[in-house]
């Protein structure tokens, strides 16, 4: 049997938990407009990273400021859910293989 390489799980689950991640803050709109925020910031980790990046673009071209915010946004979330996909696989099959269970 072929067993999928943990890179692929890793993609797949970080897809997901991004277009959850959406789904919350885009769609259901959780916590008014303060609480909106928080979720936005807590859900989309790349938010901080660019809104800086953000700032930086309409310095130099103002409007390319919208598409550079949201690829920097998407692309440090999607970085960050695939890191945390990665090691929670990596930490499963560590902990699988010790206790000898296949």
């Amino acid at each position: 049997m072929h067993r999928f390489p943990d890179w692929i799980f890793a993609v797949l689950s970080a897809l997901v938990l991004l277009a959850c991640a959406a789904f919350i803050v885009f769609v259901i709109h959780p916590g008014g407009f303060e609480g909106q925020i928080a979720w936005f910031f807590a859900l989309m980790p790349g938010a901080p990273v660019g809104a800086s990046f953000g700032d930086w673009v309409y310095k130099n071209v103002p409007r390319a400021e919208r598409f550079a915010f949201w690829v920097c946004v998407i692309g440090v979330s999607l970085l960050w859910y695939l890191a945390v996909s990665y090691a929670a696989i990596k930490a499963y099959r560590f902990v699988v293989t010790v206790r000898g269970e296949k």
